[in-house]
């Protein structure tokens, strides 16, 4: 699978860009038929129970696969705070403006999609410290089902929700691209489609059949809100998250890892994720939405493409990015970028001999986890990168260092197994500041000992 490097430091791959496209308009597509026909079609409701399952499931999934690298607060409130509020007030200003009423309760996000937004900002926020819990996803499958159980997990901060829907999110924080080729080059793929099918076609029927609610998919109310006993709640919510995980492998499977027309909507889904749902309230409250019933499903599954490719293009992501930088600028002072020199302007020579001699320890460590003929790849790996440093004299990016060059090593070592060790390495931010070259730091070294002994 080919792979480049996305800005969060984990392979990318057009698969990524492809499921992203699918889930989005899987999601303006169930919002869309939501308003009107699964009120009077019987056949859109099994469709619109079957997207419900999965959907939202593999977009947080997703999430947490772009999430691995440490997470910066600013950036996250630039990216997923502000636009959490200024989503809910659209939402809330699109509904007064159709002439609907809505409470403007901005910590309780319920009638708006703004609740992922929130979820994703609170995940990033703790997923390096929840990530290192040993079988963190079964653990947080079974506090979800617990949860379940407690009125004290509510729409309020979107509690409940973001319980429910941790253990996708944590289950993509730890995946890895060797998964996903693995999935791919299983021969028996396809069955995977067919179970998936089989699932989809089941479990509305029977949720349907036994008028179980939407609701107990949507993770907002406790079981006894959803109208079922706690034994039956855990049980339905257990089927969620089995059927979500298989739809999550069969779209990894099967989705073409390719350059395709739409894939560039993929890359802009927060821009169609924030602006599809105004858009839709207004266009409900125009009638624009009530149509002939023979007609709708067809047209609202061709208006929901036609969102998707307005809202992903360029043009509308520039405007959306815009607002952000613009806001963010208003909103937060600015600090002076201070570049990389290979610390020779910002510390004196014994800040930075503590410094080397800090990055030289956690090498050492983080080797002797290793077995003996690894850790000896590894340490070769660093001192011919840092000697290559040393004679190019070139200046490079901390992140690039351990992600685009360690990409290249991992193509024509993978029998060797020494590049996997080296995304270890990437976790420590200490590491990943590694810029001296490798005879300065013997040197600082040498002038520390020689002033102890004076």
């Amino acid at each position: 699978m080919k792979q480049r490097t996305d800005n969060q430091g984990v392979p990318y791959s057009y698969l990524v860009d492809n499921i992203k496209v699918v889930l989005i308009f899987l999601v303006v597509f169930n919002h869309l038929i939501a308003f009107q026909l699964v009120k009077v079609d019987i056949v859109v409701r099994y469709v619109w129970y079957g997207i419900t399952i999965f959907h939202m499931p593999a977009f947080i999934f997703i999430s947490g696969y772009l999430s691995k690298k440490p997470q910066d607060v600013l950036k996250n409130v630039k990216n997923l705070l502000i636009p959490y509020i200024l989503g809910y007030s659209l939402t809330w200003y699109a509904y007064i403006w159709t002439g609907r009423s809505m409470d403007y309760e901005l910590l309780r996000p319920s009638g708006t999609v703004m609740w992922y937004v929130l979820a994703l900002f609170i995940y990033r926020l703790t997923i390096e410290a929840l990530g290192k819990i040993r079988f963190i996803v079964p653990l947080s499958i079974i506090f979800a089902l617990w949860a379940g159980t407690r009125p004290e997990f509510t729409t309020y901060l979107s509690s409940s929700r973001i319980v429910v829907f941790f253990p996708f999110f944590v289950a993509g924080y730890l995946w890895k691209s060797d998964y996903t080729d693995v999935v791919r080059k299983f021969k028996g793929k396809w069955i995977l489609l067919l179970v998936s099918a089989l699932l989809l076609y089941a479990v509305p029927n029977f949720m349907i059949a036994n008028e179980i609610p939407i609701d107990i998919f949507r993770g907002n109310h406790t079981y006894q809100l959803s109208g079922m006993d706690d034994i039956t709640g855990m049980l339905i919510r257990l089927l969620m998250y089995l059927v979500s995980f298989m739809l999550v492998l069969t779209l990894l499977a099967l989705i073409p890892d390719v350059k395709l027309p739409v894939t560039f909507v993929g890359r802009n889904t927060m821009g169609i994720y924030f602006f599809h749902y105004p858009i839709m309230i207004v266009l409900n409250g125009l009638l624009l939405l009530s149509i002939p019933q023979m007609l709708n499903v067809w047209v609202l599954f061709g208006v929901s493409w036609v969102l998707v490719l307005i809202l992903g293009s360029k043009p509308v992501s520039f405007l959306y990015g815009g607002v952000l930088n613009l806001l963010t600028f208003i909103l937060f002072k600015r600090e002076k970028q201070v570049q990389d020199e290979g610390l020779e302007d910002e510390y004196d020579e014994d800040d930075r001999y503590e410094i080397i001699l800090k990055r030289k320890k956690a090498i050492e460590e983080l080797a002797a986890t290793l077995d003996e003929e690894d850790a000896r790849k590894v340490k070769d790996d660093v001192a011919a990168v840092l000697e290559h440093e040393t004679e190019e004299q070139e200046e490079i990016r901390d992140e690039d260092f351990f992600v685009d060059e360690n990409l290249e090593m991992e193509d024509g070592m993978d029998d060797a197994g020494a590049p996997q060790k080296f995304e270890q390495l990437q976790d420590l931010d200490d590491i990943l500041e590694i810029t001296e070259p490798q005879g300065e730091m013997e040197v600082l070294l040498k002038n520390k000992e020689e002033k102890a002994q004076d």
